[in-house]
């Protein structure tokens, strides 16, 4: 109920304004309505239906009656078009799902009883198509267009002659032509246009008779029949029409058979409409005429305000979307806080995809109350990304056997939060299926949980999904929800997420969305695989929004262009006012030709950028205060052009427009170098976990490690003092340390089994024959399951895994590793005979350090071990990369891009072996890189300057010497920890993003 009045007057029949206009003529539209219906209905509201284009409306509309009113009385009836034509009709409008699906219905049996061979087209096949020929049908029938005439056979001109009257001579000449061109060849492709469209007709008419027998119609089919067959639902004594623009031929019927008991109020301004009423621009194409066929209610002085000397518009042009949202902060600032009380201010987006950046941009501590019309889209919330890594784990995921899913579709529900909400274990499998290496989880792996039980359906699928949205809304239930506890400490706690009830609202209406989908599986209306499934919930979920709570006529106002129409704001800021969102870019996917879309009536490119020239204009004609912001980046939404709008306004000299740009405050980056000074207690550490004087289970030090301590010892720092590590993950792709790693295990398993050893522990030397390399080389089946072992021990963590399980990938690399066998056997066969000493022998020895006075342990694992022609070989395998020489012993050493590392490492591995003195013959370190071994010239002992080392021992001094320096700069105090000047380290260093390279 609203304030009540006395009795007025009865209405005028003249049709004539009752307000004065000057008085009136600042106040807002729906005021100016508001004030008008009063002075004609008095108290007797309650017998008029007001029929706005939106819903919105209607909330400002009450609060201006209210305002006016100042006593109670009953409100009229609101209605929005759409409800009011369904009021009129018997029949309800169907889901979209439900009409595509009863459309392919009538198309297959329209298309066989027509067709040599029925369709073999599937409603999956067929969705896509069928939901643009069900806007081509609803857009017919809301323009009341002859479908039957439409539709007929393109070929034959005549049959559309009669309907060309109204075109001259010339113009019939020209669509000759365009048939002509156009259907007048013989291809495939307009063969199978043709075939399809000489059918429609027939489609559309049963299309509509399985609608209506089922109680049920489109849109436009509603609309059509309830103006062609008017009944006397139509009842009320007075309807009044506020707001509307462009009108379908439909509603044009309607208004015309409710014109004698009815009011129309249209919003407009001379601006765009002369006193002829002509329109001037795009804007006023329709209200012209919609005036001359209806009548005027409010006198024109009413709608003389563009021009308004109070206007300032500015126009501002922005770096980027997220300046936009940050321009919002100093767009309140520059009015006063008492606008945001009443609803004279509102932000409009033009691009509604923004609505986040500008719900965040919004200081609470500014604006008390903020009311979003918009509601947030249910494709930003957790569920929507939830449920569809669900749908895509059931779909794509699924192994052939039906008892496993693959880890790629597994890994990302079990990393899922609201998965670890409702199922404790969710990160313990996931660590194990990384750890392990699991490709393929079972049943038993995954616990036998819920969330990973397969379905063989849509409809399986569906109750498989409410099952699971069902379990996380019961864990989103607040305390008050269950009726515990609702005291002050537990509704903190609830209020730790302030999107809690935002989250729980979007389960909600995915569990909606979902389960109205599984009516119609369950019901046999629509009959789906489960591919078309996923594709149906995803646009079901990105065409949802959940509502904001707030006060609809308080605060500042932010919603998008459609909801802003018959309103009025002071202030306003309208955002992304580019081309391509102001007008907008409507999806003009349509069955339709072109021609014979504006031949019959039907919408037009230009007849939407009229409608929205309408919206921009109107929304202005009364604002004070207008920022209007456009978008100049290309990249982030592919629209960079300022709207058409807005250069029509800077091209009228009457207008007070000021120009901005807002550029983002970039200061160079002065990237700092990271230092880490070695502290007193730093030192200590590191004398603690290397010094085996001071510590005998002090840690050795590796070749690896020194070689990134030469590379980079911020690095060394981060890797071996913080033990800072990259997470595991778990992926089909063999990176190349774990190829290199399956490759080692690989030779020593072939000579293991050449030496008739066990393939770990014990290992006794032997002889290498040429003869012994040979049968290996020809035994595939022993290479087979070297390989296969080595798979199975190095990548699948222990687990037998036959090669039909393996995935493309794994079958190349597998096969990569056993050819590099092959090459390795074939290098040795032309240097037999030589002794193994050792496969991936452990070998340290200690150095002292004089400058630190510490004594370390250094080492690691050589490759091979053998003795031939009087010397000790250092075998290093290597899988990647090509062989190298040296100048210098100080140049392995120093910090610089193409450092011999793997020669360093080699040479250290020699110095171990010396000061064991095992050994007492010439030791000669050599690199056996794989993609060279296969020459028939090639030596894989280490060069210097292109001589071959036939003894390390007389290198010795000088590299020792060399690298117990270098060891002692990781104990001096003096040189910290720092980044490397080499930058071409950082390329695959796991910690250049911490660095900023």
């Amino acid at each position: 109920m609203l304030p009540h009045i006395a009795p007025h007057s009865i209405p005028s029949s003249a049709g004539g304004s009752l307000l004065g206009g000057a008085e009136a003529g600042s106040d807002s539209f729906l005021g100016l309505v508001a004030a008008d219906m009063l002075a004609r209905f008095g108290t007797r509201l309650a017998h008029v239906s007001v029929v706005f284009p939106s819903r919105r409306a209607r909330l400002f509309f009450n609060q201006y009656l209210y305002q006016h009113a100042q006593q109670t009385l009953w409100a009229p009836q609101y209605f929005s078009i759409e409800e009011l034509f369904q009021e009129a009709s018997s029949l309800c409008v169907a889901d979209s799902i439900k009409l595509v699906a009863t459309l392919y219905e009538a198309y297959v049996e329209v298309y066989n009883a027509t067709a040599s061979k029925n369709t073999s087209e599937t409603l999956d096949e067929f969705y896509h198509f069928g939901e643009i020929l069900l806007r081509d049908f609803d857009e017919v029938d809301k323009n009341m267009v002859n479908a039957l005439s439409l539709f007929s056979n393109l070929q034959d001109l005549d049959n559309l002659k009669d309907d060309f009257s109204h075109l001259s001579e010339g113009q019939v000449s020209a669509i000759s032509h365009y048939f002509k061109n156009t259907f007048g060849a013989n291809t495939s492709l307009q063969t199978a246009f043709l075939s399809v469209w000489n059918i429609l007709g027939r489609v559309y008419v049963l299309f509509k008779e399985k609608l209506r027998s089922q109680g049920l119609a489109y849109p436009g089919m509603l609309m059509r029949e309830v103006v062609e067959s008017p009944s006397e639902s139509f009842a009320m004594e007075h309807y009044v029409f506020v707001g509307f623009n462009v009108l379908h031929k439909s509603e044009e019927q309607l208004f015309k058979i409710l014109k004698p008991k009815a009011l129309f109020y249209w919003d407009y301004d001379i601006f765009y409409l002369n006193d002829s009423d002509a329109f001037v621009n795009e804007a006023g194409r329709f209200i012209g005429a919609n005036k001359k066929k209806f009548g005027e209610v409010l006198d024109k002085s009413h709608f003389d305000n563009f021009l308004s000397p109070r206007k300032k518009i500015t126009i501002i042009a922005s770096s980027s979307e997220s300046g936009q949202a940050s321009y919002i902060d100093s767009w309140i600032d520059s009015l006063e806080k008492a606008e945001f009380v009443s609803p004279d201010s509102a932000i409009v987006l033009c691009n509604e995809g923004i609505l986040p950046s500008v719900v965040h941009a919004i200081s609470p501590q500014k604006v008390a109350n903020v009311n979003i019309t918009m509601g947030f889209p249910l494709t930003q919330s957790p569920i929507h990304s939830f449920l569809y890594i669900l749908v895509e784990m059931q779909i794509k995921g699924l192994a052939s056997r039906g008892t496993a899913f693959r880890y790629l579709y597994v890994l990302p529900v079990l990393r899922h939060p609201y998965t670890q909400t409702i199922f404790a274990e969710a990160s313990d499998i996931e660590q194990q299926i990384v750890q392990e290496h699991i490709f393929y989880p079972t049943l038993a792996i995954l616990k036998d949980e819920d969330i990973f039980r397969p379905t063989a359906s849509s409809a399986e699928l569906a109750e498989y999904l409410l099952r699971i949205i069902k379990r996380l809304g019961i864990a989103y239930e607040s305390p008050s929800d269950k009726g515990g506890d609702t005291s002050e400490d537990t509704a903190e706690d609830t209020a730790e997420d302030i999107y809690h009830d935002l989250y729980q609202e979007s389960i909600f209406q995915s569990y909606q969305l979902v389960n109205r989908l599984l009516g119609l599986l369950a019901n046999g209306e629509i009959h789906i695989e489960k591919s078309t499934f996923l594709r149906l919930l995803r646009k079901l979920l990105s065409s949802t929004s959940i509502p904001f709570h707030g006060e609809p006529i308080r605060g500042l106002q932010v919603m998008g262009v459609l909801e802003t129409r018959s309103l009025d704001f002071k202030n306003i800021l309208l955002l992304s006012t580019n081309e391509g969102f102001m007008p907008a870019t409507e999806n003009d996917s349509t069955f339709i030709p072109q021609f014979l879309r504006q031949h019959v009536g039907l919408s037009t490119v230009e007849h939407q950028d009229s409608v929205y020239a309408y919206y921009f204009y109107r929304l202005l004609q009364r604002a004070e205060n207008i920022t209007l912001i456009y978008n100049t980046d290309k990249t982030q939404s592919g629209k960079s052009e300022m709207s058409r709008f807005i250069l029509q306004l800077l091209l009228d000299p009457r207008l007070n427009i000021e120009r901005a740009s807002l550029q983002a405050s970039i200061q160079p980056l002065q990237r700092q170098e990271i230092v880490v000074e070695k502290t007193p207690q730093l030192l200590q550490a590191l004398k603690d976990r290397y010094d085996i004087s001071s510590n005998t289970s002090a840690q050795s030090l590796s070749p690896s490690a020194m070689n990134i301590f030469i590379d980079c010892s911020l690095r060394f720092y981060l890797q071996y003092v913080e033990e800072l590590r990259q997470k595991d993950d778990l992926s089909e792709e063999l990176d190349s340390s774990i190829f290199g790693t399956i490759f080692h295990r690989s030779a020593e398993l072939l000579y293991r089994e050449l030496g008739r050893l066990p393939s770990t522990g014990m290992f006794t030397p032997f002889v290498v024959s040429r003869s012994l390399l040979d049968l290996a080389s020809n035994n595939s089946l022993l290479l087979d399951g070297i390989v296969a072992q080595s798979f199975g021990e190095e990548y699948f963590k222990g687990k037998n895994i036959g090669l039909e399980q393996y995935n493309g990938e794994q079958l190349i690399n597998f096969r990569v590793v056993r050819h590099m066998l092959r090459r390795l056997i074939h290098f040795d066969m032309r240097r037999t005979p030589f002794t193994i000493l050792g496969l991936e022998m452990r070998e340290y020895a200690d150095f002292a350090i004089p400058a630190a006075g510490l004594r370390i342990k250094i080492g690691g694992i050589i490759d091979r071990l053998e003795e031939k022609d009087g010397s000790i070989r250092i075998v290093d395998y290597k899988t990647s990369g090509i062989s190298k020489t040296y100048k210098t012993i100080g140049g392995l050493l120093e910090q610089k891009d193409l450092r011999a590392s793997h020669i360093f490492q080699t040479f250290v591995y020699a110095s171990v072996l010396a000061k064991e003195q095992a050994y007492n013959l010439p030791i000669v370190p050599s690199l056996l890189y794989m993609q060279e071994a296969g020459r028939a010239d090639y030596s894989s002992v280490i060069k210097f300057e292109k001589e071959e080392i036939s003894d390390f021992r007389d290198l010795l001094g000088e590299f020792d010497a060399a690298f117990t320096d270098k060891v002692g700069e990781l104990f001096d105090a003096s040189i910290p920890f720092s980044q490397t000047s080499a930058t071409s380290k950082c390329a695959y260093c796991d910690f250049k993003e911490m660095c900023h390279r």
